[in-house]
């Protein structure tokens, strides 16, 4: 009973080593931040290779996605004021 107890928590503690290598740190470099296209598809490939951040990191990439919402939104919004500048009723 002890050896095949020994043999299970080896084989869980391989398989946690195994899971542990396989997660990817990723860096989360400037060009990526500065960019809202780059910043979505980091957060893609973060998924897919089941990639972890560190906490600087993660305040950083929330940061740039707060960034992006508020560009697109400014985008939106100036759209709309070309809109009604160049067909507004009071033309």
């Amino acid at each position: 009973m002890v050896r095949s107890k020994k043999v299970v928590l080896l084989s869980v503690s391989v398989l946690i080593g195994t899971t542990t290598a396989n997660a990817h740190t990723i860096d989360l470099s400037t060009s990526i931040i500065n960019n809202c296209d780059a910043v979505t598809e980091f957060a893609k490939n973060l998924d897919h290779n089941d990639a972890q951040l560190s906490n600087s990191q993660m305040k950083s990439y929330i940061d740039a996605r707060v960034a992006c919402e508020i560009e697109h939104k400014d985008q939106h919004l100036q759209s709309e004021k070309y809109f009604i500048n160049k067909y507004g009723s009071d033309k």
